[in-house]
This record gives structure tokens, sequence and C-alpha cells, in this order.
């Protein structure tokens, strides 16, 4: 691991303590990392980052095609003129000489590397050199760290010459607009070049690139950057070459440095490259001069205490617990300074913007193991709501201010923003958070709401889940969200006192968008939930949002294995995943669909049937929902896992945000793009989560465990009505013999709301050994089982109207029931199941709170 240990040098000013390699792990931090870092030789993409910088490469290059910097304000290095070609720019170039040998230029070819979702580290070796190239971020300050290791392995001593060039132009944020003149300053002691753009769009933004190593022998700024140089660069000033303020002009920073090496000798250039605002990089510069090594153990440090101090995930099988760790990782690297603030934002390098959709849906499994930092999500957005309460779709750095974009009536966001209040209610507790955004929830559901046409049904401009395309109509997708947000408000309301008249309402319109859905939606011959044009014509094509339906349970038995049976026929694709849609013509509908031009990519590509992180997901969860858990295991493993995208087409190290799914192209298939996507990382752990251990509803959290066959254990880490939970599964078998909190056995898989001080729950699979409640669809407040007189009391929350299900699993038979004082006896028929037997009462709550008494003989 890279560490902050060895080599030290002095300034007039200063003693600096900067970064060298090690091999040894004689630290809990060392040891850590070689439990998360990956090895890979061959064609990649890489993304690595800090709060404050992230880069981009491809090809597994070792300089970079890009470079975002988030301070002051989003700006980036990147020459691509053209997005799908963006690989064959760098924005970076090395040169090095050894004794009278020819210069090479470093970079062109794949190298070898070691990576973490924060750091990554090339190596390259011949005859006469090794090459060590590391990349590494700043926890407070806003840069990262280049450290090269140029070592001589020859047999003799050699004179190096080392040369770097950095493109220093810098585009502004969402205009892309190419920011070309600056002017520069140079501090020798520091070994500072300075690059200032007094442009507005930039923020006037400082680039600043620092010397920490090897001390350059000369430099130059002026002129245009050139990837290579091959005329002018054996042509070095004897003094630093500056562009004066008085007449910006085009800039690159440009280093030599030369020394001799023996054999076995090596040199060490470190670079910090970062941004400040205009005048306050050389304050920065004097800061990290003595702070740098524990800024890189700040970041790194704490990204690896998070991950491996409080266990998320462990079970038996050791590439889901990698992809775990993996996946943990990426939700605290993806977050990037944004006007003042550390927020959540897509990947590392090629967004520079607080998206609501992508922040949400990944709270949604944040939520089970850190709910502090969900709450701080729907602060920031409710925050940056306008006046009429309607929160952000985005917000981002524009043309020299800050924007906001709106969630519309036809914005998906306004769905997953109940969706992700509701499931922060049930996970943290804190109702008097959630009552501060109720009125903010209602905005989101009045403003959806307006899209439902008289049929019952969600009507929306988009074909699916993203947001090209125009052409109105009934919507799967946005319909399975609508019903999903309403029954999540109505928990909302219920857990609030919300008007119980509202409520019932908006429970009916569940279930009728929920029988209109299943009713006009549902096509026998295709066997999916599909869509409608505007025309009224049917939209030949199937979509992963559908897949959502399963998952939320909106579809009946035979309708839900007919869904996954046509999803395996008509989307999966065994190597790579599901593709987001099929089949792959968009690219002929562009008119047809008002796309903005070829948006949506050739087919295979992107929007036109892509393989993407959450259509796997969903996939994988419709699996589990149709009780095909072993098959969803065997997904997850081969299609979802770092270890299962690495051995696949093309594979290399990712959680990526979309694959290529193009079979007649082997050159491209399997092949990522944007290789650390923030969703990718939270949708793998939210699909862990209820494999192995739990079921949310609109309603409850239950236990429902599973190990698969050759499993005996696991444990999570899990948040539940504001209890941090160490949940553990042990033993074989589908049914729960025995639940204990602490010490104390439990008669409910619905975890209660009166769940106590409890920090243990143990489940134990096998028999049942005494009669538990399995589901309510009311919130449970608690449930007890006397053994003595074998009675079971269960208190149960909603409002008066609601129809309530509540399901008991027992090894005894049922002696009588009683709701609210009213005899059921007789009425809740008993289902004999493998090793137990299932009582399901069904009656309406005549008041907020409901008691059910059973006694068993």
């Amino acid at each position: 691991m890279w560490q902050t240990k060895c080599l030290i040098f002095i300034l007039p000013v200063c003693v600096l303590t900067v970064i060298t390699y090690s091999a040894c792990t004689d630290t809990p931090y060392d040891q850590w990392y070689e439990r998360l870092k990956v090895g890979f030789s061959g064609d990649s993409k890489i993304e690595v980052g800090g709060p404050f910088v992230g880069v981009e490469f491809h090809h597994s290059a070792c300089t970079p095609q890009r470079i975002s910097f988030f301070y002051p304000a989003a700006n980036s290095i990147d020459r691509s003129t053209d997005y799908w070609y963006r690989d064959t720019t760098f924005v970076m170039a090395l040169g090095l000489q050894i004794g009278d040998g020819k210069k090479e230029w470093l970079g062109h070819e794949p190298y070898t590397y070691s990576l973490t979702p924060y750091q990554v580290i090339f190596t390259a070796e011949d005859m006469l050199k090794s090459i060590e190239i590391c990349y590494q971020f700043t926890k407070n300050k806003p840069a990262m760290v280049v450290t090269y290791r140029i070592t001589n392995r020859s047999e003799r001593s050699q004179k190096i010459k080392f040369d770097t060039h950095l493109a220093t132009s810098l585009r502004t944020s969402h205009t892309f607009k190419l920011i070309k003149d600056s002017w520069t300053e140079y501090d020798p002691v520091s070994g500072t070049i300075y690059v200032n753009h007094p442009d507005p769009e930039t923020k006037q933004a400082q680039i600043f690139i620092f010397n920490a190593g090897d001390k350059p022998y000369t430099c130059n700024t002026t002129g245009p950057f050139n990837a290579y140089l091959p005329e002018d660069n054996d042509h070095w000033p004897a003094a630093p070459l500056l562009v004066p303020e008085t007449n910006p002009a085009k800039t690159a920073a440009r280093f030599l440095y030369q020394t001799d090496l023996a054999s076995g000798e090596s040199m060490q250039v470190i670079q910090i490259i970062g941004t400040a605002a205009a005048g306050e990089g050389p304050a920065i510069v004097k800061e990290l001069q003595t702070s740098l090594s524990k800024e890189i153990e700040a970041y790194e440090h704490g990204i690896l205490t998070d991950i491996f101090t409080r266990d998320l995930i462990v079970t038996e099988d050791q590439t889901l617990n990698h992809s775990a760790y993996w996946a943990k990782a990426i939700l605290a690297v993806n977050q990037h300074y944004l006007d003042g603030e550390i927020v959540p934002m897509p990947c590392p390098a090629e967004y520079n913007f607080y998206f609501t959709h992508d922040v949400l849906v990944t709270d949604l499994a944040a939520v089970n193991f850190d709910p502090d930092r969900v709450k701080r999500d729907l602060d920031f957005t409710i925050r940056h709501a306008n006046g009429e309460k309607t929160i952000p779709h985005a917000y981002y750095w524009k043309d020299s201010t800050y924007v906001t974009e709106y969630a519309d009536r036809d914005n998906w966001n306004n769905f997953w923003m109940i969706i992700a209040s509701a499931t922060y209610l049930r996970h943290s507790a804190d109702s008097a958070y959630v009552q501060y955004l109720f009125p903010y929830l209602s905005k989101c559901l009045h403003t959806a709401l307006l899209n439902k046409e008289p049929d019952d049904l969600m009507w929306s401009n988009r074909p699916d889940w993203w947001d090209i395309g125009r052409n109105y109509g009934p919507r799967s997708y946005m319909t399975i969200l609508a019903i999903k947000a309403l029954r999540d408000f109505v928990y909302i309301g219920a857990m609030l006192a919300y008007d119980a008249e509202a409520l019932n309402r908006y429970e009916d319109l569940a279930d009728a968008m929920q029988k209109s859905l299943n009713e006009h939606l549902w096509d026998d011959k295709m066997q999916y939930l599909i869509n409608y044009y505007q025309d009224k014509s049917q939209d030949p094509h199937y979509y992963i949002g559908s897949l959502l339906a399963a998952h939320y349970g909106l579809l009946d038995s035979s309708k839900c294995s007919a869904l996954i049976n046509s999803a395996n026929q008509n989307l999966l694709d065994p190597k790579v995943g599901i593709y987001n849609a099929y089949p792959m013509d968009f690219h002929k509908l562009i008119g047809y669909l008002k796309f903005a031009g070829n948006e949506a990519g050739a087919a295979g590509y992107y929007a036109n049937g892509g393989i993407w992180p959450q259509g796997n997901a969903w996939y994988a969860l419709a699996l589990i929902a149709d009780r095909r858990r072993y098959e969803s295991y065997q997904f997850i493993k081969e299609i979802m896992t770092l270890a299962g995208i690495m051995a696949g087409p093309n594979g290399q190290p990712a959680m990526y945000e979309v694959r290529n799914s193009d079979r007649g192209n082997p050159k491209v298939y399997g092949t990522v793009d944007k290789p650390q996507f923030l969703w990718a990382g939270a949708w793998y752990l939210y699909t862990l989560y209820h494999l192995f251990a739990i079921t949310e509803d609109s309603w409850n959290i239950t236990l429902t465990p599973y190990l698969p066959d050759n499993h005996t254990s696991a444990s999570f880490r899990l948040y539940a009505h504001g209890r941090n939970l160490n949940l553990q599964i042990k033993g074989k078998g589908a049914n729960v013999s025995r639940v204990n909190y602490d010490d104390d056995a439990c008669p409910s898989m619905t975890i209660p709301m009166e769940i106590g001080s409890v920090k243990d729950v143990r489940i134990d699979l096998g028999i049942p050994a005494y009669p538990y409640l399995k589901y309510s669809n009311s919130i449970l407040i608690n449930s007890t089982y006397d053994p003595a007189d074998r009675k079971m009391v269960i208190r149960l929350k909603a409002f008066p109207g609601h129809a309530n299900k509540t399901v008991i699993a027992t090894p005894l038979a049922v002696k009588s029931v009683i709701c609210d004082g009213k005899d059921l006896t007789g009425v809740s028929p008993l289902v004999t199941r493998e090793t137990y037997l299932e009582c399901t009462i069904i009656s309406d709550h005549q008041g907020a709170e409901k008691e059910i008494i059973v006694e068993f003989l």
C-alpha cells in the first residue's frame, strides 16, 4: 500500500514527509487495503477520486483522459470533443529518457494496476526500468497526489530525464465550454506552478501543481498542450517560462526532472494537483507542505475504517463479501464538493452534478446501515426545493452561477422522494423529521398525480425509466412507482396520524391503479407489463422497469413467474445481464420518440439495450419475489459481483453505469462505461439485503432469512426503528425455527416499533419452535407470546378503514382468534405448509390501533 513514511527532503522553510510505496502489511490499514484492492492487467476503464478531484482513464493507460475538479466550482481538464470517442485524447503526457537512449512516451499501452475505489497504482517494467505511478486524494484540501517512481533496473548508473506535461485549459461544468486563456506564476521554493483562469464561468479557478518529491530542473507554462511534443520537448528553458497576467494565452504545465541513478536506485516525483479560488493556491500549498500525509491518511484510512470495523454484510461466500466491501467504498468515495458541502454524485470524474434520483435510489440501500447519511441527503434535497416545495431534479454549477432543475409532473423523483422518505422513517423512527418533510412529500404526490389519466394509469413522455424521448402514453414503470409511492405515503400518514379520510382515498387509488396495471398493461401474448404510445399503438419493447412490479408485489404468482420467464427469453444475456430494453432499435425511432439525435446510442449501447445495474438488481429481486432465491444468488454472483464482471466478456473491475451488450462486436461486447458508479454499488447492497435478510414493504421491515445450501451462517448490520442491530442467521433450511432479540425469544419475523434496547438479533433456521408473526400489512407495534397459556397478542397501527391482513406461522393448531374484541374463530382458516401451519387473519381497522389475540391448542 502507498504509505506516508519514508522519503524526507528539506526546504528552507519546512520539513516535508511525502508519499512512498511500501509492500509491508504491518498495520490494520495495510491489511484492510490488501483485502479490498483488485489487481488487473488488460484493457479497461478506470475512475478514482476524492471529495475535490476525480480522474478518468481509458484502456488502462497510466495517464488520464479527464481530470474533474469540484472546487471552487465544477471544472474539468478534458480535451475530447465527442463523448463516444473521449478515450482518444489525453490530458497528461509523460516522457522518459534513460542514458543516451531514445525518449519514450509513457502511458500509451495498457498498464497492470492495483485498484480500490479511492486509489490506483499503475506498474510496468522492462530490462532497463520499473515504473510505478500512483493517484491518491486528500480529504479536506482540494487536491490529488500523483506519485511517479522510476527505478533503474540496468546493471550500471544511468542519467534519467523525466518530463511531465499537463493540459491546463479548463472546461466549464454543464456547457463544457473550453476556457483557453490563462496566466501563470511559479514559486521556485515549493516548485509550484499556478495557472490562473480569470473567466467567471470557471469561478476564477486557480490550478496549482506543487512538487513534494524530487524538485524539477526547470519548467515551462507557455503554449498549448500537445500530448507528445516530439519536436519541442528537448528544448527546455534555463529559467521558467510564464504567461503574464497582462497577456493571458494558452498554457500548459511542463516540468523536467533529471538525476543520476545507480543500479537499483529510484527517483520519486510527487505532484499535488488541485484547484483553488483566485489567489488562494499559495495558502493551500503551504498547508499541504506540512499536512499532506495526514490528509491522505485521513481520507484513505477513514474509508477503510468505515468498511472493516463495522461489518456490513458477511456471508460464507467471499466473492459476495468482497463486492460488498467494494460497493460500500463506492458509496464513500462518490461524494464531492458542491456549493460549500460534500454531497453524493454519480461517479468520481464524469458527472459534476447532484442528481436527486441517483442519491435517492442509493439511499434505499444506505438506510439499512447509515440512516444519518440518508437524512443529510433528504435535507439537502428539500433545502434546494423552490418556494412551492417542488424538489430539485438536479443542482449544479453553470455559466457563473448555481442552477436548479426542478422535478416536474413527468419526473420520477417525485415518487422516489416519497419512497426514500418512507424507508428512512421505517429504519430510523425519526418521525419528527419526516413530519418536517411531509409538506414536500405532499407536493411530490400532487405534482406526480397530474399525469394520472382517467384509466388510473400513469402517463409519461419517457419510454421507461430514463429521461430521454418524448411520446406521451401509459407507462408500466411510472404506474408501478406511483402505486408504491402512494402506499408509502399512506404509511407515512398513518405514522404521523394524518387525515384518515385522505389516507383511505390514497389507498383506494393505489388499489385501483394496481388493478388497472394488471388489466390494461399486462399483455398475454408478450407475457409482460408493457407500454403504449400517444397514438394508442402498443410499444413493442420489453423494458426493465416492469420488473419492479414483481419486487413490489403488484402481480399474482402466475404473472410474476410469467414476467420473469419473458425477461429470461427477451432481456437476459447470461454472460452480461439484463438488457434495459429489447428490441434494440431506438436508433431507428429517433423521430418517432423525439430523441435528441442518437442520444439513446447504437444497438447494444447505453439506453438502446445496454446493461444497467438497476436492471440486473430488479431482475434478481424479481427472482426473490418468485421464490427462486438460489437462482437469484447465482445471478448476483455471476453477473453483479466484481469477480463475476471481471470473468465476463471484456471484463474488468467495475460496478458500472452501463455495459455494452453488442454480442456481434467482440471488441466492445461486455465493455463498461463509468466503471465506478454510485447506484451500481447501492443496488448491489440493496439486493444482498433482500436476498439474505429482509423484505421491506410499505408497512414493515420483515426478516426473511435465506442461506444457500452450502451456507450455514450470515450476518448483517441493520438499522430498524432507530436501533443499530447486529443480525445473525444460523442453520439450514427454508423456514425459521426461532428469533431471539438479545437473549429473549421474539414471536415475530416483522420487526416491531417497540423494539426496546435490543442490539443482537439471532435467527435460527429450522422447524418453527413456537408461533410467530410472519407478515402484516399494518405497522407492527408489538407482538408477544406466552408459552404457558399459549396466547399471542399482536398490536398494530394504521388508520380507521384500513383492511389488515396478518399471517401467523405456527406449529400449533389455532384455538381462537379475537380481533378488537370480535371473535373471528373459524373465519381464518389454517393452511398446511411443509413444517408448520399458516393462519391468515383479515379484518378492517376500527381505529388507528388494532389488537389481535390468538390462542393455540
